[in-house]
This record gives structure tokens, sequence and C-alpha cells, in this order.
């Protein structure tokens, strides 16, 4: 091992919790697509070998399918017949087969163009989602021109040793090809945290870093690194204190009980009881909720139904998906957020190019729900009929003012006119709330409080928009800083009108599930949280060892302070410091 290599840290982004050692192992590429002219008249037999493909792809992904549905889950399952839908779609055939007539390329090629057209299409909406669906056109694409070359990908798995699987970038298919108990992690060039390889880690429990550069050049096959996906970061030739951590967590992961209960174990050293909640984007995750113990779901985000599934979900599909989250976590409160799509693009999931050619800023989530009532007024009937059969709140997304909420409700009024005169069961009494993402909501909860019953912080947007900086752009990413002080202070003034107005408050964005800021979130007022499933077990444990007057503590300490640098300065120290405090009772 170089000496200078020893302990060095790449970093990236943290896709998936847990840390993990092993050695590398890379996930090859197929070769070189070839490229070349053919004979006009030969155009028959590439089509004929189109359709062979395409067969052949359609079994591979069927039978991967029904493995991930049986270990996984029918939600999981869901990522590959999207996948054989795009093999089915017309257009994509027709799009190949026009090419392979006026060209004159071969398939390879050809399949290669049409693939790469179809991913920059997605690469230009704004939307982080939607973008990464790029991803499911380059598994589809990949799977057909391996299987046209008759390419098969390799990765060394010596017997008792875990790797870690380093690639480029890595699909759906790659991350449930694996053997599980061989796979210690995955870490990528490319992808994000809502990339579907991301989601099936996540759902396999397997950690994970994204985006991290040049580790096909950094990282050599066979050396030992250890991954850390809550951080986002890769030690290469990790000292033995950092393995055996890596190898506890590990463990810890594989004999997580199905009794976890997080929910009753998430109060503070003196007894404080914080409420954990879990962010759904599928209905199926609700078993997991359920299992982990959260109490309730603090944010389901609807839109995520529709990007799955490629299509506008009607109010009878949509009433299903409501209607299942709900009942699984009863009596448990379930919020359902109300479509949270657009920006300066209109979507049409058959054909998703943009329709508006410029830059409309704001053209999103609530207006552009209330702008198209066709498909905003079947989503309010839809959550309606859900609450009857359980406690349902709706959260709007992208409030400004309490005009939209007002006119929500008037909609809301009409549809369940139209639902009793229809004869079907619905509750029209739910709380109705507002997500606090923008800045004139941000400076004004004592306004939006007088119509909402409740307000979610969604620190996301709220962090971009306070700090005019795109959180997807990687040059914005020095200024998108949620420890900034402008966005500590709006967060403490928050907290503090909803508590003064008696008013029910959440916080639902990334640092919710962040371990370095929970002390200060609970110092800075808030006593319910909304994070991911599989978060729910560690922020328990972590909130066990807080307390509470050290937390309020901490929180002045960072108000006070003039920089976001000097604030993360003091997470961590706070952090190693309770870290130390209960290595010592272990020991």
């Amino acid at each position: 091992m170089d000496k200078q290599k020893l302990c060095e840290k790449l970093s990236g982004i943290p896709a998936s919790p847990g840390l993990a050692v092993g050695r590398v192992c890379f996930w090859n590429d197929p070769e070189a697509i070839p490229r070349y002219r053919i004979n006009p008249a030969k155009a028959g037999d590439e089509s004929k070998r189109l359709d062979a493909a395409l067969e052949l792809s359609r079994q591979q992904i069927s039978g991967l399918k029904q493995r991930v549905e049986k270990e996984l889950g029918r939600e999981e399952a869901a990522i590959f017949s999207a996948h054989n839908l795009l093999l089915n779609d017309s257009s994509f055939y027709s799009r190949i087969e026009k090419k392979l007539m006026n060209q004159n390329l071969n398939l390879e090629a050809v399949v290669e163009d049409v693939i790469e057209e179809m991913v920059q299409i997605f690469l230009k909406i704004p939307d982080r989602y939607l973008r990464e669906r790029a991803d499911d056109y380059r598994d589809v694409g990949r799977r057909l021109l391996e299987n046209l070359m008759s390419h098969q990908r390799q990765c060394a798995m010596d017997e008792g040793e875990q790797i870690i699987i380093a690639a480029r970038e890595l699909m759906p298919s790659d991350t449930v090809h694996f053997p599980r108990r061989q796979v210690g992690a995955f870490i990528t060039e490319q992808g994000g945290i809502s990339s579907h390889a991301a989601i099936l880690a996540r759902s396999l429990r397997i950690p994970a870093v994204a985006g991290v550069p040049h580790i096909l050049t950094k990282l050599q096959g066979g050396e030992r690194v250890l991954v850390d996906g809550n951080q986002g970061i890769i030690i290469i030739d990790p000292q033995l204190e950092l393995i055996e951590q890596a190898r506890e967590d590990t463990r810890s992961r594989s004999t997580i009980s199905l009794q976890v209960r997080a929910a009753q174990a998430a109060r503070t050293r003196e007894g404080v009881e914080i409420y954990l909640s879990a962010n759904l984007t599928r209905e199926v995750e609700a078993e997991e909720a359920k299992r982990l113990g959260a109490l309730g779901v603090g944010l389901l985000r609807t839109e995520f139904l529709f990007m799955d599934r490629g299509e506008f979900l009607d109010e009878d599909e949509q009433y299903k998906a409501y209607r299942h989250v709900v009942e699984t976590v009863s009596p448990y409160p379930v919020t359902i957020r109300t479509l949270d799509i657009g920006e300066d693009k209109h979507f049409d999931f058959e054909n998703p190019v943009e329709t508006e050619s410029d830059l409309v800023m704001g053209w999103r989530s609530i207006r552009l729900s209330l702008a198209n009532q066709k498909i905003f007024f079947p989503q309010l009937k839809a959550i309606l009929r859900a609450a009857a059969h359980g406690p349902v709140r709706i959260l709007l997304p992208m409030i400004i003012g309490i005009e939209e909420i007002r006119m929500v409700k008037q909609l809301m009024k009409e549809a369940a006119r139209e639902l009793k005169d229809q004869g079907i069961t619905h509750e029209l009494n739910i709380p109705v709330g507002a997500m606090i993402e923008t800045p004139a909501a941000a400076i004004s909860p004592r306004v939006i409080l007088q119509e909402a019953d409740f307000i979610s912080v969604g620190t996301n947007d709220l962090v971009q928009y306070i700090m005019v900086a795109d959180r997807n752009a990687e040059r914005m990413q020095p200024y998108y800083r949620s420890a900034a002080p402008a966005i500590l202070m709006i967060l403490k003034q928050l907290a503090a009108t909803a508590q003064t107005l008696d008013k029910d408050i959440s916080i639902c964005g990334e640092i919710a599930g962040d371990p370095l800021y929970l002390p200060l979130l609970l110092g800075l007022g808030y006593r319910k949280l909304s994070v991911a499933p599989v978060l729910l077990p560690d922020m328990a444990g972590i909130i066990g060892n807080l307390d509470i007057s050290e937390c309020e503590t901490l929180a002045q300490k960072a108000l006070q302070a003039l920089t976001a640098d000097e604030v993360e300065h003091l997470l961590q120290a706070h952090k190693q410091n309770i870290e130390k405090k209960y290595q010592k009772l272990e020991h």
C-alpha cells in the first residue's frame, strides 16, 4: 500500500446509510460499442436482431422482477415493471427502426444513440427525481446492448471476504444481481440519493456512496476500503479501529429485529418524547415504517406514485394507494402532500419534454395544481375518500400566503359535495397544513397559521431559496448551507411561533434525519421529525442519549455563531463529546 494513500478520504453523496469495510471490486462496463455502416439491404436483418434482443431482455427483466418481489416486496419490483414498459414502448421501438432505415448504421450504434437521446431529454428536467429517471433508460439500453454483444458483466468474489462494488454507475438490475451476503457496499462515480439503485440499496440495507469523482482511477482492485454511507465518504486502507467499527455496524444491520420499535424508544434522557414519523415515496413503504415503529407518516410524497408509474393516476388508483397507507399505519395519522411537480415545465408522462421554452421560476407545486384542476380535483377527492379509513392530514407544498390555502379548502368542499352526490363515503373535516419552504412563508408563519392547522418545514427547498443556491448544481454546493445563521434564525422563529399559537409543527427535510443536526433541532424547539423509514431505529437510539437542556445550550451557541462553518464546528464538537461520554459509560 502506498503510504500516501494510507487513510486517504474520498467524498461523495451519502446514498444509503451504514458502514462497511471490504475489498474493492470493479464492476466492469461493456467494451466499446461498435459503430459502422451497413448495407441498406441488411436493415431487415438488424430488425430481427432487435426483436430477439428485446425479447431476451424482457425475459431477463421479468426474472429480476420476480426475484425482487419475493425478496424485497412488490413496490421495489415495480422498478422492473417500468423497465419492461420501456422495452414495450412503441415510440422507443419506432425511433430505433427509423434510424436503422435512415442512417444505415449497425444496430448497436443506433440503440446507443436512441438511448442517449432519451437520457438527454430527462437530464434537462429540473426536478431531481425525474432527472434521475434517465437511469432507467440507461439500464434498459445497456441490457439491450449487452444482449446484442453477448457481454457478461463480472466481478470476482472471494469466499469469506466482503467486497465493495465500485463502478462508474450502478443500475437497479446491478444492485439486486449480487449475492447480498458478500457485498458490503456500493460506491459509484455517478448517480444520486433518489436514483433507483440508491433506493434499492436502502431497501437492502447496504451502505452506498454516489457521486465520488474519479474512483475508477483513485482506487485499485483488491485494496481495502471503508465506506461510510452516513457521511458519504470512502477511506482507503482504514485503521484497525475504523475497520472494527464498520464490522460492528454490519453485524448490527444484519441482526435488526422485526420487533424493533423506534417510536417507543424515541425519548430523551429526561423522558421527553420525540415523535418520529416516516417520509414515504411509495405506498408499500408503509409496512416498513410501521415495523420500525413510526408514529404515522409525516410526509407522503404523492408525486412519486405518479412518477414511478409514468402516468397520472386517476381518482380510484390514488384512493387505493392512500387507503393502503392509512390502514397500514392506523391509528397514527398520515400526512398526504399534494403533487409537488413542475417548476418551468409541464409534464406529459408519455412524452416528458418541455412545453415552455422560457424559464418560469416558481411554476410548480400548489400553483401548478390549482392551474390544472383536472389533475388536482381527483387527488383531493381521493384524499377525502381515504380519510374515511383513518386519520389523514393534507399538506400543501410551496405555500406563500393564506389565499392558496383558502382556495384549496373551497375545492375540498366542492370535492366533498360531489362525493356526497355520488354516494361515496368520505371525510371532509381533516387538518390542512402548509409546507414552509418559501421565503414568503418563512417570514410570515403567524399569517400562514391563521388558515393552516399545522406547518411542516421542508428544509431542502427552504435552504435553496433562502441561500439562493440550486441544491442540484455542483458549483452552488458551497452556498447551499443548512447551517447558515439565516437558516437557524428562521427555524427558531418558526418553532417559537407555532408554540405561541399552540399549532403543530414538524420538520421533514433531509436535516431531520441527519444525526449531526438532531441535537440542534431539539434545542431549537422541534419535537416532531419525519425521516426515511430506514433511519428510524438509529434516530431513536441517538435521541435516547441526548439531554434537552444540553441541546438547548447548543442551539443558543449556534444562534450566536456568525458563519455556517462556526455552526458546523459546534455541531461536530457536540457529537464527539456525546460519543466520548457514552463510550466511557460502556467501559
